[in-house]
């Protein structure tokens, strides 16, 4: 499913979990702004699972775009996946209608009226690097650093 971007929030204070409240329901992990990112799961390992999941998905996201970028999977594509992953019992209707851009290139439609699923994202603020700090980054993505 998506990985949201959540509002900073000030750690300690309720700043920090009223940003993650809207998420919660329809998400099982989130990247937190200026924190880092958070996976839960109905035990620890499931948790764990979906944070190395992440972890490597993020990593083969910052390789493709060094290499030229992603090639976007076509409609049809995306249907079967959402539907193998539906069928396996991995996509419930709410993390189906997430609004992270996957719906609007299919012909799947959300029966959850807006209110109850998630469609925002924080509030796309950028983000910066130095040279050096790039290359790190990027060096530790690969594990060549």
């Amino acid at each position: 499913g998506c990985v949201p971007l959540t509002a900073y929030g000030t750690p300690s204070t309720s700043e920090l979990t009223d940003s993650l409240k809207p998420y919660v329901e329809h998400h099982n992990a989130l990247l937190l702004e200026n924190h880092g990112v958070v996976a839960y799961g109905k035990d620890l390992w499931q948790a764990f699972d979906r944070l190395e999941t992440l972890e490597h998905t993020a990593k083969i996201a910052i390789l493709a775009k060094i290499l030229g970028g992603a090639n976007d999977l076509p409609k049809d594509a995306i249907e079967k996946l959402i539907n193998i992953r539906e069928k396996a019992g991995y996509l419930t209707e709410a993390a189906r209608c997430q609004a992270c851009g996957y719906l609007e290139h299919t012909d799947i439609k959300c029966s959850l009226d807006a209110e109850s699923v998630n469609i925002g994202n924080s509030n796309g603020a950028k983000i910066s690097f130095t040279r050096e700090e790039l290359i790190e980054l990027l060096a530790q993505a690969a594990n060549i650093g």
